[in-house]
């Protein structure tokens, strides 16, 4: 190819090569890394997840305790802060919708009628019904509602009543490589330095 065309062809290539798909089911979060190498290779039955309120960071580790994936988080606001621990995962549900926290909803145009249930004062408004907050890949740690669910977030920001909000792309992999029973650690303290992160 003449390096005149390839002048000319070189703008539409950087535009191609810019552009990505976007997951509608992945809300608009901070991005993640994954160390994919490992991560095909790790089997749901020895995986942990460690969590760290400091770093707003979670990592899926393998059976020998290495990092597989690194994902941001948003935990608990002031108040509503995550609780810390090893919890086992009690539950887990693909498509999962908040009973607790939700809006209400016209039945026939599905417009919002009421932002916050949880606010609300009595029953649901007339031609109303209650559509409870998406929680996508739910993974139960606590009986009275705390879990690991993707949800929206900025990065470094505690956005949560205590709940893990995950990256969608990333929180898809965690849940793949999980089941019930898996221990997933919470912890105050920084963990950077942990498993040559």
């Amino acid at each position: 190819m003449p390096m005149k065309s390839l002048f000319l062809y070189l703008p539409l290539l950087v535009i191609l090569t810019s552009c990505g798909s976007r997951d509608p089911k992945d809300p608009k979060v901070a991005g993640y890394k994954v160390r994919k190498i490992h991560y095909w290779l790790a089997k749901a039955d020895e995986t942990k997840v460690k969590i760290s309120l400091w770093d707003q960071k979670a990592w899926l580790l393998n059976g020998d305790g290495k990092a597989i994936l690194e994902t941001d988080v948003s935990t608990g606001v002031p108040g509503k802060e995550t609780p810390e621990g090893t919890f086992p995962v009690l539950e887990r549900i693909e498509e999962k919708r908040s009973n607790r926290y939700g809006r209400f909803v016209d039945i026939e145009t599905r417009e919002v009628v009421v932002e916050k249930a949880w606010e609300h004062q009595g029953d649901a408004p007339e031609g109303s019904e209650y559509e409870g907050i998406a929680m996508p890949y739910w993974m139960r740690l606590t009986w009275y509602g705390i879990g690991i669910h993707v949800g929206e977030f900025n990065k470094r920001a505690r956005a949560s009543f205590g709940c893990v909000r995950v990256v969608g792309k990333a929180q898809a992999k965690i849940y793949k490589k999980t089941m019930l029973g898996t221990k997933v650690e919470v912890v105050a303290d920084s963990l950077q330095s942990l498993h040559g992160l």
